[in-house]
C-alpha cells in the first residue's frame, strides 16, 4: 500500500502536476489522520469494555461477598435472640417479676454469654480500594458500600466493649460466669480437648443458685450484659442487615440495566 502511494506521488512530481501533486498530498495526510483517530476510537472502545467488564466483575463478586455476610448475619440474628430471651427472663426472675422451674433457669443461664463471633468478609471491597477500582462503580453504590463499612465498624466497636465487660480487670463476671456454671453446651464434634470438669467451690445447689441470681450485684452484672447483647442484636438486624440487604438490590438493579 505504501508502495502504491510513493508510486502516485513520484508520477505527479514526474510529470510536473504540482497542484494535483498538493490536493493528493493533503488527501493522503487526511487519510492518515482519519486512520488514527479510527485506531484511537478503537482503543478507547476496547478500554471502555474492559473497564466495563471490570466493573461487572467487581458488582457480581461484591454481590456474592455480600451474600454470604448475609447468611452469617442472619443466623447470627437468630442464634443472639433466642440468647437475649433467655437472658430477659433470667433478669426479670431476678427481680421478681416471674417464677421459673431450675431446670430452666440452669439452662437459660448456661448462656449468659453468646459464644458465637461474627465473621463479615470485605475481602472484595478491600482489594478493589488498594487496586483503585473501586472508582469504577457508580456513586450510588460506592455510598451505599461506604455506609456499610461505617456501620461494620461501628458494630465492631459494640463487640468490643461487650467483650471488654466480660473480661474486665476486677474478674467479676468471670467469677459471676463461674459460680453459675454458665458455660454453653458445646457439642462433642467441636471438641479440640477433653471437656473440663467444675470445681467443687463453684458447684451450687438449686436454692443457693436461686440466691445467688436473685442478689443484686448478679442482677447488675447480668443486666449490664443483657444490654450490650440487645445493642448488637439491634445493630446487627437493622445495620448490618438491613444496609447489606438494601447494597445487595442496589447491585442487583444496576446490574439488570445492562
Amino acid at each position: 500500500m505504501i508502495k502504491f502511494f510513493r508510486n502516485i506521488r513520484q508520477r505527479l512530481l514526474s510529470e510536473n502536476k504540482l497542484s494535483k501533486y498538493l490536493l493528493y498530498a493533503i488527501g493522503e495526510i487526511v487519510l492518515v489522520v482519519i486512520g488514527i483517530l479510527i485506531a484511537l476510537q478503537i482503543n478507547n472502545w476496547n478500554e471502555g469494555r474492559k473497564l466495563e467488564n471490570d466493573k461487572l466483575k467487581l458488582m457480581r463478586n461484591l454481590k456474592k461477598e455480600l451474600s454470604i455476610n448475609k447468611e452469617s448475619f442472619e443466623d447470627y440474628f437468630l442464634g443472639i435472640q433466642k440468647n437475649n430471651s433467655q437472658l430477659n427472663k433470667v433478669i426479670n426472675f431476678s427481680a421478681g417479676t416471674i417464677e421459673l422451674p431450675t431446670d430452666s433457669l440452669r439452662n437459660y443461664i448456661s448462656n449468659l454469654i453468646y459464644p458465637i463471633d461474627l465473621s463479615i468478609l470485605n475481602s472484595v471491597q478491600e482489594e478493589a480500594i488498594s487496586a483503585g477500582k473501586f472508582e469504577i462503580l457508580s456513586d450510588s453504590l460506592k455510598h451505599k458500600l461506604s455506609i456499610l463499612k461505617d456501620y461494620t465498624e461501628s458494630r465492631s466497636e459494640i463487640d468490643e466493649k461487650r467483650k471488654g465487660v466480660i473480661l474486665n480487670k476486677n474478674r467479676e463476671v468471670t467469677d459471676l460466669i463461674l459460680s453459675l456454671s454458665a458455660f454453653p453446651d458445646i457439642p462433642e464434634r467441636f471438641y479440640v480437648q477433653p471437656p473440663t470438669a467444675m470445681h467443687p467451690d463453684f458447684i451450687k445447689s438449686d436454692d443457693e443458685l436461686v440466691n445467688l441470681i436473685k442478689s443484686s450485684k448478679t442482677y447488675s452484672i447480668i443486666f449490664q450484659i443483657y444490654y450490650l447483647s440487645i445493642t448488637d442484636q439491634l445493630w446487627v438486624k437493622y445495620g448490618l442487615l438491613g444496609q447489606t440487604n438494601e447494597t445487595i438490590e442496589l447491585i442487583e438493579n444496576e446490574l439488570n440495566e445492562k
